[in-house]
């Protein structure tokens, strides 16, 4: 697969090589802003070389939609995950990074039920599957009015990601529907540089592997990146009574993934972009239940199957020297197979139209229209039949407008309204205002930003039928109504030294109507019937972000970083909210004693942690620890070890519905090594 002609000349060889490998390999790569110091709590990236050089701020893309500001600039709570220095840190799956996020809880390794089906992500108290809305290159990934939050963090990895930022607050008035608690905004990423190319491979327990093939390459006016992925692993699958399933390869998860992007610039005024990206997933669903007839402990198999394509086009163009516009057209389909009886599948279009006018250094506005068409369809049942109830068409038109203010140079303000309407829903108007502004010599920052948003039911809770799975009926509430969120945030940043930042916001958001679900279980059966319901009080959330971190260049080039965030979920009746956690903790310390190696410890915890279920009862606190170690041999090979779970700590990941003996924890102490080979 490298054979090249000697004709040809040197870097057209070089070209045709990149090609050749484009198939099977490809190469880290750092995206803008990766050589910059974020003042995030869960990245530091070192600034330019030399004594004297400037800590440039990252750019955000997400706190504004698309409108790159650099990050001290935004009054919005916003995190910007360097993907690459996760991945030197043993670090490939997006959950594992987000773990790492201010504000955000999700459980290490993937979630609810270990790799591959879910990853329940919590932002700030509230459950990620239908207020966090995930972005990827432009598209809004729904499923008819719910996220496909959990369904994506189980699975997505970060070899094919650049961009990852994640937005903290409601934020309908610049994603719409659905970021009641966020967003996470991810892109695919540019080629950059010469041609180039590597291979990672990576093994260890549970019969796991992981091997990724990476290339890209620019030239003037193309740019090339490819990225194809490969997971397998058999899951560490265990209940609280200690006992494991009976079933030969119970967690099997296997997993391709592949991700491309072209970008073409004619000119230096336009530039064309076109992404795809493609999941075939399959994972075996193994619970434990206590049979009603025998009293005795029984196990239940499904298996899953996962299939997705993504693909966008967007052409940017600088008109004159104060306006610029974009067109961002883009497609999302989804078949899932959850079990032999049930399917779904979830077809989206979406279109964008986005201007900007830079009036002066002062004034800048965006404004635009958005257009989504979402159709989502559910096959159940023996013999197979459509499901009518379940299955919603729904148009979505938005008009959207921001405006930001500058009156001085350290001070930025900002005002967003949207304006969305949904085929199903109606209309809806949100807001937000963020204002931030630095002194004390640019050493200290101020934020402060408030928002509304709301969620409305999905398509299956808003229906007037019935669904009888294996454990129960659940019935649709078409008298259902949208839920409704207002929040604010006021933080300070501070450098206490070069390099070393600390700060804290405390955060506050009240949600209106929020839709619940009512469990009624018969015990002569065992069976329980699920309704949907709005909330007739207000659940409030409340609490306080702390981050510290930093470097010290002159010891090893030594890196720390310290987040925690205290939060109180409440309901109506002061219970916590279902899927929360009221203290979460993470942390790293990594250093490089010697030229080439880099060696850390990372710490995530979390206590008052809640269920999925509607009284919310409380599960046990947990900690896990992970040791990385990497040695670049030189510039082609670099061997990298992780353990993770270092002291084997036992956790419930996922309540059983019935006994606890029948919870799923999770997985034991494991060792992973590997290799990159870079060309």
């Amino acid at each position: 697969m490298k054979e090249t002609q000697t004709a040809l000349p040197k870097s057209a060889s070089r070209i045709v090589l990149a090609i050749a490998l484009a198939s099977s390999s490809a190469i880290a790569q750092q995206q803008p802003g990766d050589s910059q110091t974020s003042t995030t709590a869960d990245t530091t990236v070192l600034p330019p070389t030399g004594e004297e050089a400037a800590e440039l701020p990252p750019v955000t893309v997400s706190a504004h939609d698309g409108h790159a500001v650099p990050y001290d600039r935004t009054g919005v709570s916003v995190s910007i995950i360097d993907t690459e220095q996760k991945r030197n840190q043993g670090i490939t799956t997006l959950s594992d990074a987000l773990t790492d996020s201010p504000g955000a809880y999700i459980l290490p390794g993937g979630g609810d039920y270990q790799r591959g089906n879910t990853a329940t992500l919590t932002i700030r108290g509230l459950s990620g599957d239908a207020y966090t809305m995930p972005m990827i290159d432009g598209m809004r990934l729904t499923n008819t009015s719910t996220n496909l939050t959990e369904n994506l963090l189980a699975r997505l990895n970060l070899f094919d990601l650049g961009q990852v930022e994640i937005l903290r607050g409601s934020q309908g008035a610049v994603y719409g529907g659905g970021s009641m608690s966020g967003v996470i905004y991810m892109e695919t990423p540019k080629g950059q540089g010469d041609p180039s190319a590597s291979i990672f491979n990576e093994a260890g327990s549970f019969d796991s592997y992981t091997g990724n093939l990476r290339a890209q390459g620019a030239s003037d006016k193309l740019a090339l990146f490819f990225s194809s992925t490969y997971t397998r692993t058999n899951n560490d699958l265990h209940f609280a009574d200690g006992s494991a399933p009976t079933l030969k390869h119970a967690g099997k998860y296997e997993n391709w993934q592949k991700a491309l992007r072209a970008d073409y610039a004619p000119n230096e005024d336009n530039t064309f972009t076109v992404t795809y990206r493609r999941e075939d997933a399959e994972y075996n669903n193994v619970s434990r239940y206590t049979d009603y007839a025998t009293g005795l402990p029984a196990d239940s198999a499904e298996h899953y199957t996962f299939r997705s394509n993504l693909l966008t086009a967007k052409w940017s163009s600088k008109i004159t020297d104060t306006y610029s516009t974009s067109l961002m057209a883009g497609y999302y389909g989804l078949n899932n197979r959850l079990s032999s009886t049930f399917y779904t599948q979830l077809r989206n279009v979406q279109v964008e139209w986005r201007n900007a006018w830079e009036w002066n250094e002062h004034h800048t506005t965006t404004a635009g229209f958005a257009w989504q068409r979402s159709e989502y369809s559910v096959k159940s049942g023996t013999p197979l039949h459509r499901d009518g109830s379940a299955g919603n068409l729904e148009n979505t038109y938005n008009v959207f407008a921001e405006h930001s203010y500058s009156p001085i140079k350290s001070w930025d303000n900002s005002l967003a309204l949207r304006l969305e309407n949904s085929s199903i829903y109606g209309s809806r108007f949100t807001f937000r205002a963020a204002s931030s502004y630095r002194f004390n010599r640019e050493k200290t920052r101020l934020i402060g930003s408030v928002g509304t948003g709301y969620r409305a039911p999905s398509s299956f809770q808003h229906s007037a039928g019935k669904f009888v799975g294996d454990w129960g009926t659940y019935y649709g509430n078409p008298t259902l109504d949208c839920e409704t969120s207002i929040s604010a945030d006021l933080g300070i940043e501070q450098k206490i030294a070069r390099r070393h930042t600390a700060s804290a916001t405390l955060f506050w958001q009240q949600k209106r109507d929020a839709i619940q679900t009512i469990a009624q279980t018969d015990p002569a059966t065992w069976l329980t019937d699920y309704y949907f319901a709005n909330s007739r009080g207000i659940w409030t959330i409340q609490g306080i972000e702390l981050a510290l971190q930093g470097t010290l260049e002159e010891t090893w080039k030594t890196g720390y970083r310290l987040a925690c965030t205290l939060t109180q979920p409440l309901t109506e009746t002061d219970a916590q909210i279902p899927d929360s956690a009221r203290q979460t903790w993470s942390a790293e310390l990594y250093t490089s004693p010697i030229e080439g190696l880099t060696t850390g410890l990372g710490l995530v915890a979390a206590t008052g942690r809640s269920s999925w279920q509607s009284t919310a009862n409380h599960l046990d606190g947990f900690y896990t620890l992970r040791w990385f170690i990497r040695y670049e041999v030189n510039e082609h090979l670099t061997l990298h070890l992780r353990i993770e779970n270092l002291t084997n700590q036992k956790y419930v990941t996922s309540a059983a519905y019935d006994s606890p003996a029948n919870s799923v924890i999770c997985t034991g102490t494991a060792c992973y090594g590997g290799c990159t080979l870079t060309f």
